[in-house]
């Protein structure tokens, strides 16, 4: 089944009785995410709270948080992915005309997988002017230096090029146009940014919130530098990833859009932040992104996360990240017959 937008995929959790929404009244700050963090231990369904205090939109948690949910999301178990591609290399460093025709759909699914550029979509039925204060931004843990994005779509393009970067980066929230932009050494957004900052040039951002799983998933995986994060969902979803151009190119079937820029020259303290491993990342100088418009469906869903000490849901993307890599990491080691990367 293919998933090209969010909200087809929650009509098939709803229907397999894999979502559950709850009506009453819930804060964002704390409440949510405790909820959502008693569920994710149990195995439970992803949660549409519906009425989030003091929010003008749904808060959609818990989304990957079992193992049947990520593999519905993909179509098949994640390890299968690893094999196809694995096994397409093989075939198209053999020899003679047969070898790369062995595993032709694959090699079809890669042609396939280059992001279509459409003129519209759905994510720009509303253009407003940012207020970060209605919508559901969820505080997770009570030390928490303030509130958090912890499931946005980070998207940059490198200065000079069409080289663009998809990566998940917590933001902290500043003030209602303004969050702070966690971009740590060796990540792709890093790699643009410090790209700006020796041209010193402002580099422009667009925030993803509530995409399709398979463009989700693939943000999500530590791609090599300079692999498409919109090309490989398309391969994961066996269709192109729609973008509309712009500064930079953004996903038309997302629910939000934050589009702004971020200045090498200024920086500001973000954190402290309740992180996976159980206790809090302390604070630290982080460059600011300021935004300048909001792009969004008129129904729009918000997408977020708890991050704490496994098993919480980022524990399930991390198996599914193994068994995803662990192929490639064979392919080029073969001495290697397991590995275990996660807490």
């Amino acid at each position: 089944m293919k998933f090209n937008d969010l909200r087809s995929f929650l009509s098939a959790l709803e229907s397999r009785g894999e979502l559950v929404r709850v009506n009453s009244a819930v804060n964002p700050r704390l409440e949510a995410p405790e909820i959502a963090a008693r569920v994710v231990k149990e195995n439970g369904p992803a949660l549409l709270f519906t009425n989030p205090e003091g929010s003008a939109f749904p808060l959609l948690m818990n989304l990957f948080g079992t193992k049947s949910r990520i593999r519905l999301a993909l179509g098949k178990e994640p390890a299968d992915f690893g094999e196809e591609i694995v096994r397409f290399a093989h075939s198209a460093m053999e020899s003679g005309f047969w070898g790369p025709l062995r595993n032709w759909r694959t090699g079809m699914r890669f042609l396939a997988a280059r992001p279509s550029v459409v003129s519209s979509g759905p994510v720009q039925e509303v253009s407003e002017e940012a207020d970060l204060g209605m919508m559901p931004i969820t505080v997770s843990w009570p030390n928490d230096g303030g509130r958090f994005f912890t499931f946005p779509l980070v998207i940059t393009c490198a200065p000079g090029t069409k080289r663009h970067n998809v990566g998940i980066y917590r933001m902290q929230v500043f003030d209602k146009t303004s969050t702070g932009m966690h971009w740590q050494i060796e990540k792709g957004g890093r790699f643009h940014f410090s790209a700006s900052e020796k041209i010193r040039g402002k580099l422009p951002v667009a925030v993803a919130i509530g995409a399709d799983p398979a463009l989700l998933l693939s943000a999500v995986l530590p791609l090599p530098e300079g692999v498409d994060e919109m090309a490989f969902a398309g391969f994961l979803r066996g269709t192109p990833t729609q973008v509309i151009e712009g500064n930079v190119r953004v996903p038309a079937t997302a629910e939000m859009i934050l589009e702004g820029e971020v200045d090498p020259d200024e920086r500001k303290l973000e954190g402290p932040f309740g992180d996976h491993y159980g206790h809090y990342s302390k604070q630290a100088e982080f460059p600011v992104f300021r935004i300048k418009r909001v792009f969004r469906r008129r129904d729009a869903i918000f997408h977020a996360t708890v991050v704490g000490k496994p098993p919480m849901e980022d524990w399930h993307l991390g198996i599914m990240t193994l068994d995803i890599m662990k192929p490639f990491l064979r392919f080029m080691h073969p001495e290697i017959i397991d590995i275990w990367a996660y807490p």
